[in-house]
């Protein structure tokens, strides 16, 4: 029971007393039938207490941010007393379905049961607990009110949106690998692409002495130019980063297109280790990931609840990483640390790309200024037409 209505009590008291000191059967008589009316009241609600069940039904186990989610909840009353007027909440984050969750009147028949049906579109990534049902019910006199709560093991993956990324330009630190390089200095003289004849200036070491033998003339070996590269991939996650309106917009971007250049490193076979600071630290790399879905149910884990800012990160995992690789940042705000930071690493061999996820409100305004020469700055903004980079200017 979560609460009485003392009206009813008052009037029991007042009866009580009153055949006391009045007597007679009728005073007496009232007095019963009132006692009994709460005595009813109060097993029966105790009784529906222990008879309502609750079961729960959704279309998917996992979706992408902005796919449609049906989800539905049945309530069942197994006793033989009505349930004249209840509230269901079906406790639904506001951060999922993008509105505030709304409470849901209905009564039920000994022995019915009654199902709502809610439709939305999955506004933001994220883990959510769907299992949570509060039911709030009264006996037919208003007498007593009984809270129900349901807690089901039921949970909801979303994952963040992933957008189509043509090209980036990410620069191959080692030879003989699987992706193509127009520099003369990845070619790979196990891999021939096609036999030319021989131009004057032309290198002796590519001659094809075997097909020169046989035409009776010099023939030269084309040769695939391939390198192998890495992306290390660092997604700012501090929350004294994350500020103002549209902090979450922000942080659902960044989630967006740090799963996009994953997606986009790994189907051109490119390595990614991903690096974040939110409550915890990881650094998961592909070879543990192994697939593109691990990737996305760690992100649709992260939060901005970080404590350590990103070039503190950056310092530190760089003193693992070789020289030459590739460093990409997200982050909502590129400040004068992150710059003087590239600007040290960038000394060192370090190649660095910079996405900047913003509004108009927290835009760095003099990036273009002061970005160190050689360092990609990319700017996302949060409702821009942004959604798709098509061969950049990097690339």
């Amino acid at each position: 029971m979560d609460k009485a209505n003392a009206g009813a009590f008052i009037i029991l008291g007042v009866l009580f007393i009153s055949a006391l000191l009045i007597g007679g059967t009728f005073f007496y008589g009232i007095f019963f039938f009132v006692l009994f009316l709460i005595i009813l009241s109060y097993y029966s609600g105790k009784k529906i207490y222990r008879c309502m069940e609750c079961l729960i039904w959704k279309s998917d186990v996992k979706v992408t941010a902005g796919i449609d989610m049906n989800y539905s909840v049945e309530i069942y009353n197994s006793s033989m007393f009505p349930i004249p007027y209840m509230e269901i909440d079906m406790s639904l984050p506001e951060n999922l379905t993008g509105e505030p969750e709304q409470c849901n009147a209905r009564s039920l028949a000994p022995g019915g049961k009654t199902r709502l049906i809610k439709a939305f579109t999955c506004r933001h990534k994220g883990v959510y607990d769907l299992g949570m049902v509060n039911v709030i019910y009264s006996d037919p006199f208003s007498i007593f009110t009984w809270k129900k709560q349901f807690s089901n093991d039921i949970s909801l993956i979303v994952y963040p949106r992933v957008h189509p990324i043509e090209n980036i330009d990410i620069p191959a630190n080692q030879l003989f690998g699987t992706i193509s390089k127009k520099n003369s200095a990845f070619e790979d003289f196990t891999s021939v692409k096609d036999i030319r004849k021989y131009q004057y200036g032309d290198s002796l070491k590519k001659i094809h002495w075997k097909v020169s033998a046989h035409k009776g003339e010099l023939y030269l070996k084309n040769l695939d130019m391939n390198a192998s590269t890495h992306m290390h991939l660092f997604l700012d996650l501090c929350r004294d980063s994350y500020s103002g309106d549209h902090s979450d917009d922000i942080e659902e971007k960044a989630a967006e297109w740090t799963a996009s250049l994953i997606n986009f490193a790994m189907s051109k076979g490119i390595g990614v280790n991903l690096y974040a600071m939110g409550k915890e630290y990881i650094n998961l790399s592909d070879k543990e990931a192994g697939i593109f879905e691990t990737y996305l149910d760690a992100l649709a884990n992260l939060k901005a609840e970080g404590t350590v800012g990103i070039v503190q990160i950056i310092y530190k995992e760089a003193q693992k990483l070789n020289n030459g690789v590739t460093i990409i940042v997200i982050t909502p705000s590129v400040d004068s640390d992150l710059i003087e930071m590239t600007i040290q690493l960038k000394h060192k061999g370090f190649q660095f790309i910079l996405f900047e996820i913003n509004d108009e409100s927290t835009k760095t305004q003099e990036t273009d200024m002061v970005m160190p020469n050689g360092t990609s700055y990319i700017g996302i903004q949060i409702h821009g037409e942004s959604d798709k980079i098509v061969r950049d200017r990097y690339a």
